[in-house]
């Protein structure tokens, strides 16, 4: 069976799970079962992006360019590079210069709509027109760092968020920019275990700008913990009070530096909201890396929007790119072993919630062949 076979059938239910932030059966409970899933639809790549980690990173490093100074080391879910020299940043700034100029500042949506108050200007067919942004994200300095804490070759991500986004946050889009909501407020995303960001700030930030705020990991799995946080009857988004019940204020940080500056944290384990109330109008990069294996359904329905590289590129740079890059000499197939257990589950969870799956869901696993990745 493909893995697009599989989705056909999955799709009506994934898509059910994973509305209203995991809603149906809770959030912790629904990534327990978009990763099974997802290991068994992608357990080739995985393998081979593990493996590559183990024996060949470092020499995937240099093949890729080899990193220009030895690369920041996260701490507790997060680190800062404020050195100015990474790789492709100059030319980063100054075509981000040239977008915002030409897109920031015009409401994509209406005032009220979901995260009017955020919103992405940069497509997939600006990462061909504008190269800088593509050889900055799959640099070997920045994957050296998200690679070491994902432990695999990560990728970008292809549906949530999306690997490379430019977002201007602008309290003059939304409607209640007094009122805390939806992304303003405290969470910790569930899209993959880890889930790495690399921000970058295009102009200097401050508290007026919305900043992207967060705790560290220590910090916010306390409260995690104390809360029950992604556990039943507990939604996503969680009030500042609640936090600070748990925690002291004095432990948050605000990413309130000059421009050019880069953040790298880790989203699935540091609690964070940002574009609260940004009075001047704040710009950003943002790019997104997963593993493999993803612990949301978002592939099963979304658009899985991956980026190309010239198949002349170094391996590095076309694994980071592209998540669906094949692994050599594997078929195209789901893990078969895996297989029954994944749909035992989801056939329960499908009765349980009322969604009808394909007919194909109590047929026999199809045979397969060596194929390129659907």
């Amino acid at each position: 069976m493909k893995p697009s076979e599989l989705d056909a059938i999955y799709r009506p239910l994934a898509k059910h799970l994973h509305h209203d932030h995991m809603a149906c059966l809770g959030i912790a409970p629904t990534m327990r079962l978009a990763e099974s899933y997802n290991e068994c639809k992608f357990a080739r790549e995985k393998a081979w992006r593990d493996e590559l980690y183990r024996t060949r990173f470092d020499e995937l490093l240099e093949e890729n360019g080899g990193c220009s100074a030895a690369p920041v080391t996260m701490h507790d879910g997060w680190a800062l590079d404020t050195s100015m020299s990474l790789p492709h940043l100059d030319r980063v700034l100054e075509d981000s210069d040239r977008i915002f100029a030409e897109r920031a500042g015009r409401q994509q949506s209406e005032k009220g709509a979901y995260r009017s108050y955020f919103q992405n200007v940069f497509s997939l067919e600006d990462a061909e027109t504008y190269p800088s942004f593509l050889d900055f994200a799959t640099s070997s300095d920045i994957v050296s760092v998200v690679g070491h804490y994902l432990r695999t070759i990560p990728a970008l991500s292809t549906t949530l968020p999306p690997g490379i986004r430019l977002v201007e946050s602008n309290a003059a889009f939304d409607a209640e920019p007094d009122r805390p909501k939806d992304s303003q407020l405290y969470h910790i995303d569930y899209y993959s275990l880890p889930n790495l960001y690399v921000l970058v700030v295009m102009e200097d930030t401050t508290l007026e700008h919305g900043p992207w705020t967060f705790l560290p990991r220590g910090t916010s799995q306390k409260v995690r913990e104390r809360l029950g946080y992604w556990g039943p009857g507990l939604g996503y988004r969680i009030s500042d009070e609640a936090v600070y019940a748990t925690v002291d204020r004095s432990e948050v940080i605000p990413f309130t530096y000059p421009r050019g500056t880069v953040l790298f944290i880790e989203s699935s384990g540091c609690l964070h909201y940002g574009s609260r109330n940004s009075i001047k109008p704040r710009f950003q990069l943002m790019l997104g890396y997963t593993g493999a294996c993803r612990t949301d359904f978002s592939e099963v329905f979304m658009s899985n929007d991956a980026y190309t590289a010239p198949e002349s590129s170094p391996l590095l740079r076309r694994m980071v790119a592209d998540k669906y890059l094949p692994a050599p000499g594997r078929p195209d197939s789901v893990d078969l072993e895996r297989l029954p257990q994944v749909q035992a589950e989801l056939g329960a969870v499908a009765q349980q919630v009322g969604v009808e799956l394909g007919a194909a869901h109590n047929g026999p696993p199809a045979a397969s062949k060596p194929a390129g990745v659907s």
